[in-house]
């Protein structure tokens, strides 16, 4: 008789930190290699590349433990769980992309004016070449952790290798380009573009994570969904002050429910299962909070308040009152 053997899969955690882990291997990797290339073709384009390596190491160092904070459970002093370290690992991240493309353009400047011609290309090509399989096989499992994790961290340190990718073709063109044309001047160019374009994936970088930290909400599309589960519930009469936001991989959702002011305690308590469960069918990992209000009370609502402070909401009120 053959025993079968079961195939073992990584955990959500176990995933995340063996990503990380990974990014940090072919960051090491990569910065050994690119500085040894450096030294021996003087390209400044490709110490850009090398200079990008060297930021990739930092972030991924930043992330994997941004991962492990964020895997950490909640304590008394962080109730809602340590999700947002990831955020501020993304947020470090960003800076530093700012900071070494700052530094990466000073040093392209002063080769246009102090232009030397490269040595040993067929090196810089096997370098660089090597640089893109590495990092095409980190982003193929970056890619399928993030499809099974959403890991704001490892999608900013993703960003940066997709940038990896077209920085080493770069260089690989610029290489291609200085010997055909003998132009010295394209070698500093190709490190100009390459610092811009790191900076463009560290506005992004920094977009996504201001979202997380300011407790931006969900998007509309997400927030109407969240408003038709509750309103398929039996005995749910209507939805207000829906209040939503992200914290890490787990989105946070509070709801004030109103039904029936006849309903018993127990009634209701219910009910209110009943809607936090159908919301957690379809975000299993959200933090649900529910409250009841028996239909028809009046109160302050935090819908009315933002609606009185929507500027977008008095300038429609003042044109139809001029209509």
């Amino acid at each position: 008789m053959i025993k079968k053997s079961s195939r073992v899969f990584l955990s959500a955690n176990q995933l995340r930190q063996a990503t990380a882990y990974a990014s940090v291997t072919v960051a090491l990797s990569l910065i050994a290699a690119k500085w040894f290339a450096y030294l021996a073709t003087d390209s400044v384009a490709l110490l850009s590349s090398l200079v990008d390596s060297g930021v990739d190491l930092l972030a991924s160092l930043i992330t994997a433990y941004g991962v492990f904070v964020a895997m950490q459970p909640p304590d008394r002093d962080h109730r809602f769980g340590h999700g947002k370290a990831e955020a501020l690992a993304a947020l470090a991240q960003a800076i530093f992309i700012f900071l070494s493309s700052g530094l990466l353009i000073k040093e392209a400047l002063h080769r246009f004016w102090n232009p030397a011609p490269l040595q040993r290309l067929d090196l810089g090509y096997e370098v660089m070449g090597l640089a893109v399989v590495l990092t095409g096989a980190l982003l193929v499992l970056q890619t399928y952790t993030i499809r099974r994790t959403q890991s704001l961290a490892i999608v900013s340190d993703r960003l940066h290798y997709v940038g990896d990718i077209l920085i080493n073709l770069a260089v690989m063109g610029s290489f291609a380009l200085s010997e055909v044309a003998d132009v010295l001047w394209l070698d500093p160019l190709f490190a100009v573009l390459i610092a811009a374009s790191m900076c463009v994936g560290a506005a992004k970088i920094l977009r996504q994570t201001l979202l997380v930290l300011m407790d931006a909400e969900l998007p509309e599309k997400e927030r109407e969904a969240i408003v038709a589960l509750a309103m398929a519930v039996k005995g749910v009469l209507g939805v207000h002050d829906l209040r939503t936001r992200s914290s890490g991989e787990s989105p946070i959702i509070e709801a004030h429910i109103e039904m029936k002011k006849t309903l018993s305690l127990i009634e209701s308590h219910d009910i209110a299962e009943a809607v936090m469960a159908k919301i957690e069918k379809k975000y299993p990992k959200a933090d649900i909070l529910i409250h009841q209000d028996p239909a028809g009370v009046e109160e302050q609502r935090l819908d009315t308040i933002i609606e009185q402070n929507d500027p977008v909401q008095e300038q429609e009120g003042q044109g139809a009152d001029h209509a």
